[in-house]
């Protein structure tokens, strides 16, 4: 499978093309500068695009997947709630679908009044991408994760369609686990579901939901 992962300076970003390169799968990335280029490369990357957030849309040319995480601003910092670029994820979905993708996996925000204090504007509440995705007639899963941090995976977590834990925390490794298996996971398909460590293996507990 193609799959574009947009994100890779962010979050997990960095780990989902890891894991892909690992399961076979073709990782497309993007990267703003060299050094990222070369970077994406040695985690195995099959193809490394130079560019920028305005004009990234042939990016999708052949892809079968898309993984979004790149609306996650870096200014959240460690431990603390994702906030969602309503613009980039929106142009996201759209190219996708003029593109022929087949599924869109997208890293959202666990709750619906997440807000950002930066005055963009930019980022906040993630309604606006979740439900333009979920009427653009392309497969999707939405993922909603408590706060990621920079821990070693364990290779387990809880799932669940409801939120279920607001304070919870999960390894950014193992975020990059559920974002790529659910690439194949039919469970998931066309839903929205919230993530966080457990003791449940990752595979296990996506396809029992």
């Amino acid at each position: 499978m193609r799959v574009l992962v947009i994100g890779t300076e962010d979050l997990a970003g960095e780990h989902v093309v890891k894991l892909l390169a690992e399961k076979q799968h073709e990782a497309v990335a993007l990267a703003s500068s060299e050094n990222q280029e070369e970077g994406l490369k040695k985690l195995g990357a099959s193809d490394v695009l130079r560019t920028d957030r305005n004009d990234f849309s042939s990016a999708f040319t052949g892809c079968d997947a898309v993984i979004y995480l790149g609306g996650a601003s870096p200014r959240t910092g460690e431990s603390k709630p994702i906030l969602i670029d309503h613009e980039l994820v929106l142009d996201s979905i759209k190219s996708a679908k003029e593109y022929g993708v087949r599924l869109f996996v997208l890293l959202s925000a666990l709750r619906d009044d997440e807000t950002d204090t930066s005055g963009s504007g930019t980022t906040g509440a993630k309604q606006m991408p979740e439900e333009l995705l979920r009427k653009e007639g392309i497969a999707y899963t939405i993922i909603r994760p408590s706060a990621p941090v920079d821990k070693p995976g364990k290779g387990r977590v809880e799932v669940a369609k409801t939120l279920a834990f607001e304070k919870g925390e999960i390894p950014k490794e193992d975020l990059a686990s559920v974002l790529v298996e659910a690439l194949e996971a039919d469970s998931v398909i066309n839903k929205t579901i919230t993530v966080t460590s457990g003791e449940t293996p990752i595979r296990q507990a996506l396809t029992e939901l």
